[in-house]
């Protein structure tokens, strides 16, 4: 995912600020080294890669979501007919469902190569008959000759 470094760096500095972290503490919350930190706030760092940015984030409390400028946000209702278990189980089946037909597309292709490859071979197979024929009557000529 892409989102600009200037963006991330306003959003970790106005976290900061409104934390009162120093970098020295954002480095021990997030684990991410304190040169890196500095880098990053500073803007020196043009390439920081996201995962370094979402670590820093979550460790000062910020949205990820907010971060990105996701603005939807799908909850479970708390007085759901459908409970949190029932819905992974959902959503795990409809996984499984489709490695199922990917699964099938897969065999069909294969399957498809082996009846080409064996209609192949059977060419070569027959060539090679007719080859060996064609020679075999030109030696038996000259020997006769």
């Amino acid at each position: 995912m892409e989102i600009g470094v200037d963006k991330a760096k306003e959003y970790i500095l106005a976290l900061k600020d409104a934390g009162k972290f120093t970098l020295e503490d954002i480095a021990n919350l997030s684990g991410i080294p304190l040169p890196t930190i500095r880098n990053i706030c500073s803007g020196k760092t043009p390439d920081a890669r996201f995962g370094t940015i979402a670590r820093i984030v979550i460790s000062l409390g910020g949205d990820l979501n907010e971060l990105v400028g996701y603005k939807e946000k799908k909850e479970i209702e708390l007085n759901s007919t459908v409970s949190l278990k029932e819905t992974y189980e959902m959503r795990i089946a409809d996984m499984i469902k489709s490695y199922e037909v990917r699964i099938a597309d897969v065999k069909e292709l294969c399957e498809k190569r082996i009846e080409d490859t064996h209609k192949c071979c059977e060419i070569r197979i027959s060539d090679m008959k007719q080859n060996f024929e064609e020679r075999l009557a030109e030696y038996k000529k000259m020997i006769s000759e």
